[in-house]
């Protein structure tokens, strides 16, 4: 494991609000000369502690007006590998995080779609056909106040 240091949290605090931030203007922030920063960043990267930059888009720009939580239970006594099960949503688009949870439900999935149709038909067209599926439970969001949050890094 990685041992971070406070310029390491710092390099991750600035870039996780900023992710393009040039060099120089990183630096600044984080009171580091640039060839530092970028020997910090190089190490953050290879050791996996920073795992890629991201484009964040709004949905709704988009035409994706509903975002859904779904919470599945499958029947484990008839499933050797419950996780089988799932893999194909893990292929959908519609499909923008799935989690292994406890509790009464086995998975959570995010959901985002066009409408409440399109909603339907998902759950019709890829939930319901899934192969051991003892509960399906599905909530969707009115609106959505915080989205993609930076990590604790301090």
């Amino acid at each position: 494991m990685t041992t971070l240091d406070r310029f390491d949290l710092a390099l991750l605090h600035a870039l996780q609000r900023d992710a393009r931030l040039t060099l120089g203007a990183l630096s600044e922030a984080v009171s580091l000369s640039p060839s530092q920063c970028s020997r910090r960043l190089a190490r953050l990267e290879r050791d996996g502690i920073i795992q890629g930059y991201a484009l964040r888009l709004d949905p709704r720009a988009l035409g994706l007006a509903v975002t859904a939580f779904i919470s599945i239970s499958m029947d484990k006594s008839r499933m050797d590998r419950p996780l089988d099960a799932v893999a194909a949503l893990l292929a959908r688009d519609e499909v923008i995080e799935c989690h292994t949870i406890t509790g009464d439900h086995d998975f959570v999935l995010k959901v985002v779609v066009e409408s409440l149709g399109a909603l339907s038909a998902f759950l019709a067209e890829a939930i319901s056909p899934l192969e051991g599926i003892q509960n399906v439970a599905t909530q969707v969001a009115m609106d959505t106040l915080k989205s993609n949050g930076p990590l604790k890094t301090r």
